[in-house]
């Protein structure tokens, strides 16, 4: 375990141990349905941890789709000179204030955090042989298979969310979609041999991404749609009552 990973990793634990003893203290729920709760929250307390980079990670996300008309145009005008390319490209960055690792460095700020919950998850006492709903042993893989599909299932729709967020065209548009199928599957594979109460964060972590990305991503989206439509409107109408107007006064002139 490396010195960053570390530090996360015992922070991670203690938080989780005293969430657990706080649900255990209640003594409303059966053992298993306490470690569950106590992860349910700290999952639910990490991601709000890591909201403002997940923020930042998705708003330079939204930028570069919406320079990449730009983008394309300066492909094609200088497709036979690479160095002004990238000169002319640097500086559409520059201008709409878009950073090319803007999306990326969030991402891998956020894998020591993922890393130390999976060693957190591993060394929780007492997870041996305790059952919760259809899981007969919570530090083991699900045996009936349930927990991967439900990661598989919950890995693409999170993706597909995010997608629809953000419409392509063409090979983009079949590339990215082919990306989210076979994320997920991998999700789902990668699920068969993990310990259930990991492949549990995994899913309940896709489900507030979900609801993340529809207040952060689709709404500010459909808001933008519905400003640009009404100033279309707007406009159609001005074009409309002008014509009238010269219409009205050529009738006069004659």
């Amino acid at each position: 375990m490396s010195a960053i990973i570390k530090p996360f990793t015992w922070l991670f634990y203690q938080v989780y141990e005293f969430l657990y003893g706080v649900i255990q203290a209640t003594g409303i729920f059966n053992r298993g349905t306490e470690f569950v709760l106590a992860v349910i929250l700290l999952t639910i307390l990490v991601r709000l941890l890591v909201l403002p980079l997940n923020i930042k990670q998705m708003r330079s996300t939204m930028k570069m789709q919406e320079i990449q008309p730009e983008l394309q145009k300066l492909q094609s005008k200088y497709k036979n000179d690479p160095q002004k390319l990238q000169e002319k490209t640097m500086q559409l960055y520059k201008d709409n204030n878009v950073s090319m690792f803007g999306g990326c460095l969030p991402m891998l700020i956020q894998l020591p955090i993922l890393w130390a919950l999976y060693y957190v998850f591993m060394k929780i006492d007492g997870l041996q042989g305790t059952s919760f709903l259809w899981i007969k042993d919570l530090s083991k893989p699900d045996n009936l298979y349930i927990l991967p599909i439900l990661s598989a299932v919950t890995t693409y729709i999170s993706s597909l969310i995010m997608t629809k967020s953000q419409p392509q065209q063409g090979a983009a548009a079949t590339s990215m979609s082919t990306m989210n199928i076979v994320m997920s599957l991998m999700m789902g594979f990668f699920a068969i041999n993990f310990q259930s109460m990991l492949v549990l964060y995994w899913v309940v972590g896709n489900l507030i991404q979900m609801v993340q990305t529809y207040f952060i991503y689709v709404v500010p989206a459909k808001k933008k749609a519905a400003e640009k439509e009404a100033l279309e409107g707007n406009n159609q109408k001005s074009n409309t009552k002008d014509n009238q107007k010269k219409s009205n006064k050529k009738i006069k002139n004659k």
